[in-house]
């Protein structure tokens, strides 16, 4: 939860950083025209300054939020430095406006053209996020194939060790383990833990075949602490 609570600090800071500067940016044009200047394209300055605070802010809450090992950061942050240019544009052509009277509709062509410059390659990247996240889904399926694989060998080996007449407490240890694998998060770790995870359940599959209780057991203590290892590295990448 704290690591949750300090991502929506972040997210609210960013916000109030953004609001500061649509406001200061909103005050600066409001004196910089008369009574008379303030109509239609005053309150369209207000709108798109207010459109590209919202936006920037739903930007970084992506980054800020996200969970996927820091792989679709740097597409966040390209999508959050468009989004603070588009900002900076929006600011520019406010001021513009408020020096040079524009007409209303010559100032919404500038806006709706500064707009499609700036989200047409927001776009391109968001499609670019959306395949990554298919991979995602990919990785994940596979992740959990494998999990449950390994939990499948593990519970075998247990229900082995049943057949042949050891005590269900003696073989807790082994029934639990296959339990903590099935319910892992199926997000996978770096190459070299899920490695390690894989090569300690082979050879606690391997040692079982020898039917020795003990080095059973103690095959399966490091079989947990690889599983621990492996949850916590994807716990903290999130």
């Amino acid at each position: 939860m704290g690591k949750f609570f300090n991502k929506i600090r972040q997210v609210f800071n960013i916000f109030l950083i953004m609001l500061l500067i649509g406001l200061a940016a909103a005050v600066f044009v409001y004196f910089l025209t008369t009574p008379e200047q303030r109509g239609v394209t005053f309150w369209i300055s207000v709108g798109f300054l207010i459109f590209a605070l919202v936006l920037e802010t739903l930007m970084f809450s992506g980054i800020a939020m996200r969970g996927d090992s820091g792989r679709k950061v740097p597409a966040g942050f390209s999508q959050v430095l468009l989004c603070g240019l588009y900002f900076l544009f929006v600011i520019v052509v406010s001021v513009w406006n408020a020096l040079s009277n524009f007409t209303v509709i010559k100032y919404m062509l500038i806006h709706i053209g500064g707009l499609v410059v700036f989200l047409v390659p927001m776009m391109l990247i968001n499609m670019a996020v959306l395949r990554m996240t298919g991979a995602d889904r990919r990785e994940q399926k596979e992740g959990r194939a494998n999990l449950s694989s390994m939990a499948n060998k593990v519970a075998y080996i247990a229900e082995d060790l049943k057949s042949t007449g050891t005590p269900a407490e003696s073989v807790s240890a082994i029934v639990n383990l296959s339990e903590l694998i099935r319910y892992s998060d199926p997000t996978p770790a770096t190459s070299r833990i899920e490695r390690d995870l894989d090569d300690a359940i082979n050879n606690l599959v391997k040692i079982s075949e020898g039917k020795d209780l003990d080095a059973i057991l103690r095959a399966c203590t490091l079989a947990e602490r690889a599983l621990k290892e492996r949850n916590e590295s994807v716990r903290n990448a999130k």
